[in-house]
C-alpha cells in the first residue's frame, strides 16, 4: 500500500512540473498534452540559449564599440586639453608683452612731457627770476 501511495505521489509531483511548464512557456498550439508540453518547453529552453547567445555575441562586439570609442574621445579630450593649455600660455605670453608695451609707452610719454616741461618751465623760471637757477642740494 505504501508503495502505491509514494507512486501516487511522484505521478502527481511530475504532473504538477509538466502543468507549471505548460503555463510558463508560451504555446503557440494551445497543445494540452503532457508530450507536447515537454517538447514546447524543450523548444523553448534552446530558443532562450541561442537568444542568449546572439545576445552575448551582440553585447561583446558593442563594448568593444564602445571601448573603442571611449578610447577616441579620451585622445580627443587630451588633445583638446593639449590645444587650451598652448592658448592658455600663448594668452599669458601676449598679454605679458601688451603690459611690457604699454608700461614703455607710459614711460616714454613720461619722459617726453618731463623734458618738454623742463625746457619750456626753465627759461620761464629763468625770466621770473633774473637769470638765477634755482639751488639744489
Amino acid at each position: 500500500m505504501e508503495q502505491k501511495e509514494v507512486e501516487r505521489r511522484r505521478r502527481g509531483n511530475i504532473n504538477e512540473g509538466i502543468n507549471e511548464l505548460g503555463r510558463i512557456v508560451p504555446n503557440g498550439s494551445g497543445e494540452k498534452a503532457k508530450g507536447a508540453i515537454l517538447q514546447r518547453a524543450v523548444q523553448y529552453i534552446h530558443h532562450l540559449k541561442e537568444n542568449e547567445a546572439r545576445n552575448i555575441e551582440k553585447w561583446t562586439l558593442e563594448k568593444l564599440l564602445m571601448d573603442q570609442a571611449m578610447g577616441d574621445l579620451q585622445a580627443q579630450l587630451d588633445e583638446m586639453r593639449r590645444m587650451w593649455e598652448q592658448e592658455r600660455e600663448a594668452r599669458q605670453r601676449l598679454e605679458s608683452e601688451v603690459t611690457t608695451l604699454r608700461s614703455e609707452k607710459n614711460n616714454a610719454a613720461a619722459a617726453t612731457t618731463s623734458n618738454a616741461n623742463a625746457g619750456a618751465g626753465g627759461s620761464e623760471e629763468d625770466g621770473d627770476r633774473g637769470g638765477k637757477r634755482k639751488r639744489t642740494e
